[in-house]
């Protein structure tokens, strides 16, 4: 057990930071049956969600925010020394290190290329939610579209001591999966799309991707790819939610517990 509890440098938590919270709400419980539980916090509603046997996540309204998107949080050690640690590699601290009450502590922040994420310390009640769990409805991948993949690539190896495994996607360039001792934390690669800002994008297992995809479309998704194979690891769907957040859905081939 580390002190940054069981899963330090990995994706533990994951906020739907909304301009809509109940349109969120109602779009994410229907696609994936989550139960939603609000609470109360500072001035505000938090919607946490709960899926397969715990909590992984929660739904954040907040109008002033440019676009709707989902925040991933990667759990460390100590919350003040790696946002020092992150500035220090070229990175940025946009919400300074703050107290969760009764939960624990975190800040927002920007690797050198603008991918924005959180870090986080929980107490050892709420450490965040299992990444080796592959349950239906939870996030099962995090992966970083980039403006330079190689800046990208030394700063999360910086700050997170993250290593590179790249595979060679032909056309599509160099795929950077980010291994953690023998797990995989995550991947990055450049944007597909010149002239697009860097950003996080969450997969979420769907067992049977078509079916999936096509309630997401039913329940006002708008699709951007659709079902697209990924050789020997599974298939993948891109879409944009009804208040503007773009997310995946991955089926894996035949293991449950593959990634992408």
């Amino acid at each position: 057990m580390s002190n940054a509890g069981p899963w330090p440098g990995r994706f533990v938590w994951h906020d739907m930071m909304t301009k809509n919270g109940a349109a969120s709400q109602a779009f994410y419980a229907s696609l994936f049956d989550w139960q939603i539980q609000e609470i109360p916090m500072q001035g505000c509603i938090y919607r946490m969600v709960m899926a397969g046997p715990g909590p992984i996540g929660g739904i954040v309204e907040d109008k002033n925010i440019p676009m709707s998107h989902w925040m991933p949080y990667i759990a460390v050690a100590d919350v003040d020394a790696t946002a020092q640690k992150i500035t220090a590699n070229k990175g940025t601290v946009c919400v300074p290190p703050t107290d969760i009450p009764g939960t624990g502590r975190f800040a927002v922040v920007g690797d050198p290329t603008g991918g924005y994420f959180s870090i986080y310390k929980g107490l050892p009640e709420s450490q965040g939610a299992d990444p080796d769990q592959a349950i239906p409805g939870r996030i099962c991948w995090n992966e970083l579209l980039t403006t330079d993949d190689a800046a990208a690539q030394k700063f999360y190896s910086a700050v997170f001591g993250w290593k590179d495994a790249p595979k060679d996607m032909g056309p599509m360039g160099t795929y950077h999966v980010q291994m953690l001792g023998d797990k995989q934390a995550g991947g990055l690669m450049k944007h597909p799309q010149p002239g697009a800002p860097s950003c996080w994008l969450a997969y979420f297992f769907a067992p049977d991707l078509a079916d999936t995809t096509a309630k997401a479309k039913k329940l006002g998704a708008t699709a951007m790819m659709e079902n697209v194979p990924i050789p020997g690891v599974g298939a993948f769907s891109m879409l944009q939610d009804p208040a503007g957040a773009v997310f995946a859905l991955f089926q894996a081939n035949m293991d449950p517990n593959a990634k992408c």
